[in-house]
C-alpha cells in the first residue's frame, strides 16, 4: 500500500512540474510579446521543441486546449457573459493573471 501511495504522490509531483514548465513557458511568450521581441525567434522556438522533447505531446496537447479556453473567454466578454476567471480576477485583470487563473498548477 505504500508503494502505491508513493507511486501517486510521484506521479502528482511530475504532472505538477510539467504543468508549471508549461505555464511558465506560456508566461515567457506573454511577456516577449509585451517587450515587443520578434515572434517566432530563434530563443524561443528552441525552448518550445525543448518542452514538447521533455514532456512529450501532451504539452502540445495542453497548450492547445489552453488557446481554447482564452478563445471562450475572450468569446463570453465580447457577449458580456460572466466567467468564472472574471468572478475570481475582476474584469480589470491582467493578462498574466488570467493565465495563472486559466493554467492552475
Amino acid at each position: 500500500m505504500d508503494y502505491e501511495l508513493q507511486k501517486i504522490l510521484i506521479e502528482a509531483r511530475q504532472t505538477s512540474d510539467k504543468a508549471t514548465q508549461i505555464r511558465d513557458f506560456l508566461l515567457k511568450v506573454l511577456q516577449e510579446d509585451l517587450d515587443g521581441k520578434e515572434k517566432f525567434n530563434d530563443e524561443i522556438l528552441e525552448e518550445a521543441a525543448e518542452l514538447i522533447e521533455e514532456l512529450g505531446p501532451g504539452a502540445f496537447y495542453w497548450m492547445a486546449d489552453i488557446a481554447v479556453q482564452m478563445t471562450t473567454l475572450a468569446q463570453c466578454a465580447m457577449r458580456d457573459m460572466p466567467t468564472n476567471v472574471e468572478a475570481e480576477l475582476g474584469k480589470d485583470a491582467s493578462a498574466e493573471a488570467i493565465i495563472k487563473c486559466v493554467v492552475r498548477v
